[in-house]
């Protein structure tokens, strides 16, 4: 290990003492809640998994760091919030983060990868090993479900990742206005698990490869789950003939598929809401208070084959009308419900992206060859995955935590220091005396050290 900076900075503060600080504190970590993310891996698989699907052409008898360690030190590193593979250059001696990738603590010779390691790591991976990570995402998403699963919400939606410099597949977007790539991301709508990721060109339109991805979940959501009721979520820019019948002709296979998607608005549709339009314009004349008014009608687009169930919001407020408009295939339904209790929930899925872009920077796709961006991609999905199941837990005994987002969750629970020391028979980690949530924290480790649900 290279020698730790010494260098002493002086406060003066305190009335009675002078304050000197050193960084020179051996076996300290900040990141004690590490212990936590190990605990959530070992619960539900997912180093395991993603390495196993990692081909190694590497001589054996000159590798110092296999694919498991790797996979293990990227993951949590991002989970912890250090993003970039240069933060590795200083944490690869980190006592925790060595201890949860099974090395030695306090062997300095025993380091975990380096910047270099990590780089040529990410970018030795094929097309053929990225569709198997994003397959073997869905079908271990499909393998966590309940036993009694009978209604499973797939909400889908893209995002905007903005890039810099000549990455391949950047490509300039007029909608979001950046040159960028466009990320397509599928949730769990009800428990906000991730089901899949896929890396798209900058400027691939919203529901490329939707059908796709879809197809492929939803089939495998059936083979387990022959009874459950599917239905797929999504915003306007997903209301495309192919998802539509793919959609429809899964229906007619597997049964209880169904969709509630937006549509945009266009002269025909603002034609058919007219009449409730007027209705909600003269209920806001006569009350001057926010009003929304809902029904619904039958609609087909010139490249429709047929007309399809179309709910209409009729709304009118200070600000003016605001028509909005759903297309679903749950007819039987009230349209208010529909609006509210189906597509407005939507909504949540925005919370998730959020987790995922801001709290774990999957935004930071920095790498040239785009095969290597959806590589790191999937692990800052798997990061994901390890952070929800760490929330998950906490729901169970810490209620305060249930709704938090991870990086709230990162700082009330993983950013502790840590002391690591190692004995012949033992690695004794020490947290804090004073540590807010050192009851939550083995709550939670208590309920993440119980076996899997089946």
């Amino acid at each position: 290990m290279p020698p730790t900076e010494c260098n002493q900075t002086k406060f003066t503060f305190h009335p009675d003492f002078d304050i000197d600080v050193r960084s020179d504190a051996p076996r300290m970590s900040s990141d004690g809640g590490l212990l936590l993310l190990r605990q959530a891996d070992e619960r539900t698989g997912t180093c395991r998994w993603f390495a196993g699907c990692l081909p190694d052409a590497r001589d054996g008898k000159r590798v110092r760091h296999n694919r498991m360690e790797q996979v293990r030190q990227r993951v949590y590193q991002i989970a912890m919030g250090y993003e970039d593979c240069n933060d590795s250059q200083e944490l690869r001696h980190d006592p925790m983060l060595k201890t949860v990738c099974d090395r030695r603590p306090d062997d300095e010779e025993d380091s975990l990868s380096s910047q270099p390691t990590l780089s040529r790591f990410e970018n030795a991976v094929s097309g053929r090993t990225l569709n198997q990570l994003r397959q073997h995402l869905e079908e271990s998403y499909v393998a966590g479900l309940p036993a009694d699963t009978h209604v499973v919400v797939l909400d889908i939606d893209g995002t905007d990742d903005e890039t810099h410099g000549r990455q391949q597949l950047s490509f300039f977007h007029g909608f979001y206005d950046q040159y960028m790539f466009h990320p397509l991301l599928v949730f769990d709508g009800e428990s906000g698990q991730i089901i899949s990721a896929l890396l798209r060109p900058g400027n691939a339109h919203a529901a490329r490869s939707a059908t796709p991805v879809l197809r492929g979940i939803i089939r495998r959501i059936k083979a387990r789950f022959p009874q459950a009721l599917i239905v797929v979520r999504a915003d306007a820019g997903f209301c495309v003939p192919r998802l539509l019948v793919a959609l429809e002709e899964l229906d007619r296979e597997l049964g209880d598929i169904d969709y509630v998607i937006g549509i945009a608005k266009n002269p025909r549709l603002l034609a058919l809401a007219e009449t409730t339009m007027a209705q909600a314009h003269r209920r806001y004349e006569e009350s001057r208070r926010h009003i929304r008014h809902f029904s619904a009608c039958s609609y087909a687009a010139t490249t429709w084959d047929r007309e399809r169930h179309v709910v209409i919001k009729a709304e009118h407020s200070e600000r003016g009308e605001n028509p909005r408009f759903v297309i679903t295939s749950l007819a039987e339904f009230p349209p208010q419900l529909i609006y509210d209790r189906a597509y407005c929930k939507r909504g949540n899925s925005e919370n998730f992206i959020k987790d995922l872009k801001n709290a774990l920077a999957a935004d930071r796709l920095s790498c040239g060859a785009f095969k290597a961006n959806f590589f790191r991609l999937l692990l800052h999905v798997a990061a994901y995955r390890l952070m929800h199941a760490v929330r998950v837990a906490a729901a169970e005994v810490v209620p305060e935590l249930a709704r938090a987002q991870f990086d709230t969750l990162r700082l009330r629970l993983l950013k502790v220091a840590a002391h690591v020391t190692q004995s012949v028979r033992r690695i004794l980690i020490r947290l804090p005396r004073v540590f807010r949530f050192a009851a939550a924290l083995r709550a939670i480790s208590g309920h993440l050290a119980r076996p899997a649900p089946a």
